[in-house]
């Protein structure tokens, strides 16, 4: 098939572990995204793929050819940089250009290549200028459109957006998604933005400390989150994370304050889970003292304590609560998410 197929990828440096066993099929159309913190292996991982890491152990498969030891150049890889890496004294069209003169095709088709990559980017009026005379954004097009002109088996992006600001990079991730489904071509990209990911990615890979935690779509990870790692690393704000005791079918969360429990957990103690946005104010519930408010426009950001719990709750706009004020919050029994503490995996429930 088409794509890429990652078994059991691991990357060391001496006894330090960067990578420890990623299994991941990346079918051709998808567009996957390696999600972490900084140190997560993400950008180790795409380097293994690239051929800029060597692989430590593993196989690598790209459209199915044993592609593990083989040099970058032979991967049949396009790659776009953080940095754009562009040739400052190179026009565009000549920057878009390079690697195909480099691989020997004739220059007809070569001008062929990089006029359809331009029209598709709409970057056509820039071909005859130098990189110095672009914006970031049009810089950005400039490196996608140097990796289409390839018509490589699989397109690799290593933060692509991160040195654009905040409007322009919206804009980006829009443009590349509608790249994506244009070409119809496989896609790995690493980022640290969670926005990013959720709005890009057909699957999310997300990663901690070199292993992979989960994965699965957007929505999947984010409703069924498979421990309490990824269940704060995704969704902003980030989801709540409570430590309480299971009792008479209460949630303890200490300081006299409790709320019902989801049926089936056996355990005594657990880590409870909430995100903002399945709070809402009501007239009665979980008394929630107020010591930050953040008008976001359409909603409103509430973050204060609820017992000895700092708590912070996303409602739609409310013009009327105050700092110091103290409300009640209410939540449904299917929107908790329960954790074991020592594991940190996900406990399922009998809502599920």
């Amino acid at each position: 098939m088409a794509g890429a197929s990652l078994k059991k990828l691991r990357k060391t440096y001496g006894n330090v572990i960067a990578v420890e066993g990623v299994d991941l099929e990346i079918s051709d159309g998808e567009l996957i995204v390696l999600l972490g913190p900084s140190g997560c292996g993400k950008s180790t991982t795409l380097r293994m793929v690239a051929g800029l890491e060597s692989i430590s152990s593993g196989q690598l498969l790209i459209d199915d050819r044993d592609v593990t030891k083989l040099e970058p150049k032979d991967r049949d890889i396009a790659m776009v940089f953080q940095n754009y890496a562009l040739y400052p004294h190179k026009t565009i069209r000549a920057n878009m250009a390079f690697g195909l003169k480099m691989r020997g095709m004739e220059a007809g088709e070569a001008s062929r290549c990089v006029n359809e990559a331009a029209e598709m980017l709409d970057i056509t009026h820039l071909l005859d200028r130098k990189p110095g005379q672009l914006s970031g954004g049009q810089m950005q097009r400039v490196a996608l459109g140097r990796a289409l002109v390839r018509d490589p088996a699989i397109f690799l992006l290593d933060e692509p957006l991160s040195n654009l600001d905040a409007k322009l990079r919206a804009r980006m991730r829009e443009e590349i998604a509608l790249l994506q489904r244009r070409i119809g071509k496989a896609m790995l990209y690493v980022t640290h933005d969670q926005t990013e990911a959720m709005t890009l990615a057909d699957r999310i890979v997300i990663m901690r400390d070199g292993q992979v935690q989960q994965i699965g779509s957007p929505l999947e990870v984010y409703d069924r989150p498979a421990n309490a790692f990824v269940a704060g690393f995704i969704g902003s704000p980030e989801m709540n994370l409570l430590a309480a005791e299971i009792s008479g079918g209460r949630l303890i969360l200490g300081d006299g304050v409790s709320m019902s429990a989801p049926e089936g957990p056996n355990l005594k103690s657990v880590t409870v889970g909430i995100r903002p946005e399945a709070l809402e104010p009501a007239s009665e519930g979980l008394p929630f003292s107020i010591q930050g408010v953040e008008q976001l426009g359409s909603q409103t950001l509430f973050i204060g304590q609820v017992g000895n719990h700092r708590l912070r709750a996303m409602t739609g706009r409310q013009d009327n609560i105050s700092v110091g004020d103290t409300i009640s919050l209410k939540t449904s029994p299917s929107s908790i998410h329960l954790f074991e503490n020592e594991s940190g995996m996900r406990i399922r429930n009998n809502e599920e």
